[in-house]
């Protein structure tokens, strides 16, 4: 896959993946299926590039959804190869590195740093976000679902509603009110930025911040060896403040003339999904390539 690769960023670049898993080993469902998908690269520049993928895409290679890469990566004797070879056809860049966050995860980190603050232009209500008590046990005539809300404005995330924030999709029948996948994608894309800005601030700001990210880090499921983050922090330590988050938005909807990605308004494999303009991806490719390049 290397030497088909064309895209590949300059040599002070690093490409990764942060997926965020969705564990589940209860009573209804035992899966590790992924939520969040995004290929990220830190530039020389001192830019961080983000690129939400839907999980619903479809990956023609594997014939299953994008989502289902990481648990099918369990089944292989190197995992991390495996995401990161399946991810570069997906992207048409090479992949150096994986990271694994669980919800677990993302409700420490956001301890750890005292919470984040999101603005939300727009609040939400779901009333069908999946209630943990009857998860837990549906025997215990907990209701199915409960209610989560956010208000318009600026809302303080912690572990008691960070998992909420980032996995809510039925509070609306589009995106632009908050709701389905996509609606989603862009919320998770805030928490990133907000994440972000509060440990930059934290690296420089607190050095028992550094001790307990360190313990955190070490804690979470990636590929990076204690060398490559120091070299990585090395190159970027000085400079940490001057980083910038860039998110670049992959059209997504149902129209191929417009849509990079879009529903095809018919299942595949008796699955709801999205698919490239082309079955190579090289549309997506393109559009990535001429992305991390523009200044």
């Amino acid at each position: 896959i290397k030497n088909s690769l064309s895209n590949r960023a300059s040599p002070l670049s690093v490409n990764f993946m942060i997926l965020g898993v969705d564990r589940r080993n209860d009573w209804l469902e035992k899966t590790e299926t992924t939520d969040t998908i995004i290929f990220s690269q830190i530039s020389p520049d001192q830019k961080i590039h983000l690129f939400s993928l839907p999980r619903d895409l479809w990956d023609y290679q594997l014939s299953a959804k994008i989502n289902q890469i990481y648990p099918l990566s369990l089944k292989t004797t190197d995992k991390f190869s495996f995401i990161k070879e399946s991810f570069s056809q997906i992207t048409g860049q090479t992949i150096d590195h994986v990271v694994v966050l669980s919800t677990e995860d993302l409700k420490n980190l956001a301890d750890l740093l005292g919470g984040v603050d999101i603005y939300l232009e727009k609040g939400f209500r779901d009333e069908k976000y999946p209630n943990e008590a009857y998860i837990e046990n549906p025997n215990s005539k907990a209701p199915i679902y409960k209610t989560v809300e956010f208000s318009e404005g600026w809302n303080h995330l912690d572990s008691q509603n960070i998992t909420e924030f980032v996995r809510s999709r039925k509070s609306a029948d589009t995106a632009e009110a908050g709701g389905t996948d996509l609606g989603r994608i862009e919320r998770q894309q805030k928490l990133i930025n907000s994440l972000i800005d509060k440990l930059k601030n934290s690296l420089l700001d607190n050095p028992q911040t550094v001790f307990d990210l360190y313990r955190f880090w070490s804690g979470i499921e990636h590929d990076f060896t204690d060398q490559q983050i120091i070299n990585l922090l090395h190159s970027y330590g000085v400079k940490i403040k001057d980083l910038s988050l860039i998110r670049h938005q992959i059209s997504t909807g149902e129209n191929p003339k417009i849509d990079l990605l879009y529903h095809p308004k018919k299942f595949i494999n008796s699955q709801w999904v999205f698919i490239p303009q082309d079955k190579g991806y090289q549309a997506l490719h393109q559009f990535i390539s001429e992305s991390l390049q523009k200044p």
